[in-house]
């Protein structure tokens, strides 16, 4: 989850950490098979939210560190991944001792980091030629109904604001992690998965979105309503149905060179 986010005067931490806890996807086991690297004894899971990831990632991996700043986020991940190895840091400073992991993951979190202090700090973590992950995990914007979902739910936000669409903040546009002498070049994966959803379970995942948990909790909660309307009339979809929802994951490995200062 997103320092922006967390820092929004929309809904309280407990409502996000709810939330994020129930309606935000897991991982793809091929993303985790292509991140991982073979033979992994310790890797960190950096900002790690609610345990997402950190749940897939226990039962892969003997070691796990998960990394999250907010506490009640930490909180909740406590009670989703009791093996896991819970710490308050963030990407610019991590509790860990230089060389700790032989792997670095972070989820739908990168846009948010630091890269001019982040990019050393996840170096200081790892070992030499251990691996640096980037993951995002989004509904997939290239399938028709599912553009229009996003387009009906993004323009109900707008309004709800009360700002118009000239007071929305333009999306920010997010680099990928320099590499620069500590890392080797990045390596790309894309790839795209569905998961079945209820109606509950769209609506509560279109609240997860930034701009949602940045509304005001009031406006958040209208929302909710014309979402459900919307899924009801449109998608044809009752309680208690399912439909598949289409999602694509775009991931980026990296391996910190051998002779990169710790």
């Amino acid at each position: 989850m997103g320092m922006a986010e967390r820092g929004s005067p929309g809904l309280s931490f407990g409502e996000i950490a709810v939330r994020y806890d129930r309606f935000r996807p897991g991982v793809p086991t091929a993303a985790l098979d292509w991140l991982l690297p073979e033979d992994c004894e310790t890797v960190v899971d950096l900002a790690a939210g609610t345990g997402a990831m950190t749940s897939q990632l226990v039962d892969r991996v003997r070691h796990v560190v998960a990394i999250e700043p907010d506490p009640q986020m930490r909180e909740t991940l406590a009670r989703n991944c009791p093996k896991a190895l819970l710490l308050p840091g963030t990407a610019e400073r991590m509790p860990l001792p230089d060389g700790r992991a032989d792997a670095l993951l972070t989820s739908m979190a990168w846009q948010w980091f630091d890269p001019l202090h982040a990019v050393p700090e996840i170096a200081r973590v790892l070992r030499g030629g251990g691996t640096f992950g980037v993951l995002w995990n989004h509904r997939d914007l290239s399938v028709p109904w599912v553009a229009e979902l996003d387009r009906f739910t993004r323009a109900l936000r707008v309004r709800e604001s009360g700002q118009g669409a000239t007071g929305q903040t333009p999306s920010r546009i997010v680099a990928d992690p320099p590499t620069g002498s500590l890392f080797s070049p990045l390596a790309e994966l894309r790839l795209t998965w569905s998961m079945a959803v209820t109606p509950e379970e769209i609506v509560g995942l279109m609240g997860t979105d930034a701009s949602a948990i940045a509304l005001p909790a009031e406006a958040q909660h209208a929302v909710d309503e014309q979402v459900a309307r919307y899924v009801h009339d449109e998608l044809a979809l009752s309680a208690g149905q399912t439909i598949e929802l289409p999602m694509a994951c775009r991931c980026l490995r990296t391996t910190k060179n051998l002779d990169a200062a710790p």
